[in-house]
């Protein structure tokens, strides 16, 4: 019964990482896990091959061997799911910092249309839909490098309900444009 110990390892595996594949959950997690699925499937395969073509093969002996090979594509196995469970989180978290990135200036444009609501003059208003369709069409993932832009922006907005003067709103909203084309050029990706 020994002898067959890694093959049995290799079939109870099997329903576990399809568990975790296809259980109730996100489908971008679902699809992270599935080369993880994949390989436990080629980790069957290849442990069943070898134990067939070679294991099973050997004399009592030298049965040690046939535990160190199987051992060995255990190890090699288990190396290659925690790289691949590792990616898996790394890019779990490169994903949750681009959608707070998006929330945030979206965020931005929400503001802005709370606060064109709130302004009677058409003059403004008109002034303030141009800002608002620049905002739009902007790039809404935000690198770390524009934090300060975005900062400013929102102050920006939140002072142009206060003023009354057109003059003076047209520079604030100028200002506000100024600060969006910073902001695309500051805006690497990494």
């Amino acid at each position: 019964m020994m002898k067959y110990i890694f093959c049995i390892m290799a079939l109870v595996i099997q329903p576990i990482f399809a568990w975790s594949v296809y259980r109730k959950q996100d489908k971008r997690k679902a699809a992270l896990k599935v080369p993880m699925l994949a390989y436990s499937g080629i980790y069957l395969f290849v442990q069943m091959y070898v134990f067939i073509k070679f294991c099973i093969k050997f004399p009592e002996k030298y049965q040690f061997y046939s535990y160190l090979l199987q051992g060995a594509i255990l190890v090699g196995f288990i190396v290659l799911e925690l790289v691949l469970w590792g990616s898996n989180q790394y890019i779990e978290r490169l994903e949750e910092k681009e959608q707070d990135s998006i929330r945030s200036f979206k965020s931005l444009i929400e503001q802005l249309e709370i606060c064109r609501v709130c302004v009677d003059d058409d003059k403004k208003r008109a002034r303030m839909d141009k800002v608002l369709d620049r905002m739009r069409y902007e790039d809404p993932v935000s690198s770390p490098q524009v934090e300060a832009e975005n900062q400013m922006i929102y102050e920006l907005i939140a002072e142009l309900p206060n003023i009354t003067e057109p003059h003076t709103f047209e520079k604030q909203c100028d200002e506000i444009v100024k600060q969006l084309e910073i902001r695309k050029m500051k805006n690497k990706k990494e």
